[in-house]
């Protein structure tokens, strides 16, 4: 399939795991569910369902991060969309997660405000007040992901909307490119090598992301 569709089905598979969440099934019954869709991209299921048990189940999210090992970095990344779509102050609730996956919640975190925050995240480059220095790696490779998906594989979109950034944020930017177009699919090896060459400087933080995402998705497909 195409960058668009594989974006268009990640979405759609997204939301059905998050509506399977905020039913009244159980937590038990909700993972046996997520591990019917299908492998390539079931992960996006559990992001989505981490999102609406953190939202809908009081405490319940600990238990599901505990039943879904295999992937726990969507998991988390989950718990980053809810915290952002609660507007739940991060810096805050942080200490509920373990240390290891921090960055991956702030990931979620930064990832949902690229998309439903773009005015303030992408078009004028902003950082939301409770995101400190300390909090922006991930915030930024979320941010980073969110533009991959609002370019759909055009490189020279990327480039443009990335350089409008200072060039201390556009490490983890890249890096989030690296997952979020590694992840989706469908780029061909000459539209990869378009993108490392794009990324320049950055090119490792590229690589690096890529890396991340062939890791994390060898492990949610097992």
């Amino acid at each position: 399939m195409s960058i668009s569709e594989n974006i268009e089905t990640i979405v759609s598979t997204f939301q059905k795991g998050r509506a399977l969440a905020e039913s009244e099934i159980s937590l038990d019954d909700l993972v046996v569910a997520l591990d019917e869709f299908q492998p390539r991209y079931r992960s996006a299921g559990y992001e989505g369902a981490s999102m609406g048990v953190a939202i809908e189940r009081d405490d319940g999210w600990r238990t599901f991060n505990e039943k879904t090992k295999v992937h726990e970095t969507q998991v988390h990344i989950g718990l980053g969309w809810a915290f952002a779509e609660k507007n739940w102050q991060i810096e805050k609730e942080l200490h509920m997660v373990n240390q290891d996956f921090q960055t991956k919640v702030l990931d979620g975190y930064g990832y949902w405000y690229g998309l439903f925050r773009r005015r303030l995240t992408i078009r004028t480059q902003s950082i939301p007040e409770n995101i400190t220095p300390e909090l922006q790696i991930g915030f930024d490779q979320g941010v980073g992901r969110a533009i991959w998906y609002i370019s759909k594989g055009e490189v020279a979109k990327v480039v443009n909307i990335i350089n409008h950034y200072s060039e201390d944020r556009r490490a983890n930017l890249w890096q989030g490119i690296g997952v979020a177009s590694t992840y989706v699919g469908g780029c061909s090896d000459k539209l990869i090598a378009e993108l490392k060459s794009a990324a320049g400087e950055f090119k490792l933080n590229f690589e690096t992301g890529i890396e991340a995402a062939w890791k994390s998705m060898r492990k949610g497909q097992l």
